[in-house]
């Protein structure tokens, strides 16, 4: 690779840290250091009633739970700051005005009612639920009217025909038809910019080369393309790698069980055996090696070798994975990742010794699966 890359990792603090949001975090992290370049952390905390600071702090801890460090974002601060979304609203007011003023931007005076009409009116006709264009064409007057009825504007992109395309590192060619798409929303009616706007915005002021991320944005994607050329912005190289499925092939939610990291780390799970199987799931090392040191996982990693279709959390490989790690461990290290998992089960080490609570594990480890094993 010729160029040093930027890649970012955009959680919203809307939860804990799901484990296919850690996948995405851990491919953007190895292809970072594989390639000598920076690893962006930013936080999209732009929905103000479902963010948090709690869960903020919750995503923080996994990820350096993980040892996934980021060489940019909160807490390590850098160039392109602040690393917040809401932090950086004054600086996407002047590109939505220049949106409205190159005619890329309309106000868009509908109703939620009015959106679910036609909404439902589509999916009954069976045709793709997309916007229409009601308020496409408005004259001024006419804008005025609806200000006059107490209607605060949204935003829209105004949106041609034609075909998107862009090439994807994982998927090759993709295309979507813009007819399909309907004009969409950047900047709600309260001032605060939509996800496909913002990250555009803050994906070329942060310099970010490649943006690697789940297949479920794909379509995300191709309204992202539009936006960078209507700025006469090169856009970064995409990547969208497959989801992780539950058993029965769906998206994995919590319906299959454990789905974030706090819920595998509280369950007896060492950080770098969740880490290597994320690595492997979905994707494979050379010569079919499964157990592979972070260093061999940073030296090896290839968006080549990434998967295009879902993969299947097996739990019970999972397990077998944290087993390899907790028959290897140091004794030290096992000692201080079982010390809760032993109180918890009303082991006093004061009383017992650290000396003999390492024999005790040392005889242990051939028999767990994971740390709460030990009680």
């Amino acid at each position: 690779m010729d160029e040093r890359p930027r890649v970012r990792f955009a959680p919203s603090p809307t939860g804990y840290l799901h484990v296919g949001n850690a996948r995405t975090a851990l491919f953007n992290w190895l292809f970072a250091r594989r390639y000598g370049g920076r690893f962006v952390l930013r936080i999209e905390d732009t929905d103000r009633e479902r963010t948090s600071a709690a869960f903020e702090e919750e995503i923080l801890q996994s990820l350096r739970w993980l040892s996934l460090d980021w060489d940019e974002g909160p807490g390590e601060g850098g160039p392109s700051g602040p690393y917040r979304q809401s932090e950086r609203m004054a600086i996407y007011g002047p590109y939505l005005d220049r949106l409205v003023r190159e005619g890329r931007a309309y106000p868009c005076y509908c109703t939620d009612d009015e959106l679910e009409a036609e909404r439902a009116a589509l999916v009954q006709r069976k045709q793709m639920p997309r916007y229409l264009g009601r308020c496409r064409d408005l004259s001024a007057s006419e804008r005025l009217d609806r200000e006059k009825q107490g209607r605060k504007a949204a935003w829209r992109f105004r949106v041609d025909e034609g075909i998107i395309e862009f090439n994807d590192l994982i998927r090759g060619p993709v295309r979507f038809d813009g007819r399909a798409m309907g004009d969409f929303i950047i900047v709600r009616s309260n001032g605060i910019p939509a996800y496909n706007f913002a990250a555009v915005v803050d994906d070329h002021l942060m310099n970010i080369s490649h943006v690697i991320r789940g297949e479920d944005h794909l379509s995300n994607t191709a309204l992202q393309v539009m936006i960078y050329g209507s700025f006469r912005w090169a856009p970064p190289r995409f990547a969208h790698h497959s989801l992780i499925l539950g058993e029965d092939r769906s998206k994995l939610g919590k319906r299959h069980g454990s789905v974030s990291v706090r819920e595998f780390r509280d369950r007896g799970y060492l950080p770098e055996a969740l880490v290597n199987y994320l690595a492997l799931l979905g994707s494979s090392f050379e010569g079919g090696q499964e157990i592979c040191s972070r260093e061999e996982m940073v030296s090896r990693f290839s968006l080549d070798r990434s998967g295009k279709s879902g993969a299947v959390f097996d739990e019970e490989k999972l397990n077998w994975v944290n087993g390899v790690y907790l028959r290897d461990a140091d004794p030290a290290r096992l000692y201080e990742a079982a010390l809760p998992f032993l109180e918890k089960a009303g082991v006093e080490p004061a009383t017992l010794g650290r000396e003999r609570l390492m024999e005790i594990l040392d005889t242990l480890r051939f028999n767990l699966r994971t740390l709460s094993d030990v009680e």
